[in-house]
């Protein structure tokens, strides 16, 4: 393919993306693809190991590539499919992390879901609604005002309002916790300062709370 004739079907590809098309699926590794979002619409990401610059005003943002690099502004949904890419994100509504060893960076999340293997969601500020049901995945927050851990993963945060864990083998580590209740097993919970309500009706969970107030 000529170089002119290069340049045209990438401005098609980026064109087609921007209309919530999906490119079909292909290794373009070492390409960077700018994406024009449009409110409303879904954007799907197809291709392997692309690097994707995503702007504009972004509705549904789908990534279904492997080992993708996509920067992005906010948007109202982001669902990580593929595998192994990192995403850079302005705050976003609504997370579904479903495919493994994804990484994703952003300012805050209201609605979080996780059950993606070994992905790791760093969030700088607030996430509203955290629930992690995977296994060997890691949340880092500031702050998560709901926190559900169903699966077997790490959460580390400032501080933690109300968290629920019901899997077994989990890790948390929280300076602050308001309320806390453990129903599954062999759970290790380090909170370093201030008063937390505990329920503990799991088995052989480790607690490190000092100091604390049981239920």
């Amino acid at each position: 393919m000529t170089i002119p004739r290069f340049v045209a079907a990438l401005a098609l590809t980026a064109t087609g993306l921007a209309a919530g098309l999906s490119a079909a699926p292909a290794q373009a590794i070492g390409l960077t693809i700018p994406v024009q979002c449009e409110l409303g619409a879904e954007t799907v990401l197809s291709w392997d190991g692309a690097t994707y610059d995503l702007r504009g005003t972004c509705g549904v943002v789908r990534v279904v590539a492997d080992d993708a690099t996509v920067t992005m502004p906010s948007a109202t949904r982001l669902v990580l499919d593929g595998s192994g890419s990192t995403v850079t994100a302005k705050p976003v509504y609504d997370v579904e992390v479903a495919g493994p060893g994804n990484t994703l960076t952003t300012p805050s999340i209201t609605s979080l879901v996780v059950t993606g293997t070994g992905s790791t969601v760093t969030v700088s500020g607030l996430v509203e609604s955290a629930e992690l049901t995977s296994s060997g995945s890691m949340l880092g927050a500031d702050t998560v005002n709901v926190l559900r851990m169903r699966g077997t993963d790490a959460v580390h945060a400032r501080k933690a309002y109300r968290t629920r864990i019901t899997g077994s083998d989990n890790s948390l580590s929280l300076t602050r916790a308001d309320r806390l209740v453990l129903t599954g097993a062999r759970n290790t919970v380090s909170v370093a300062r201030g008063r937390t309500t505990l329920r503990d009706r799991g088995e052989a969970n480790v607690l490190d709370l000092r100091p604390r107030r049981r239920q």
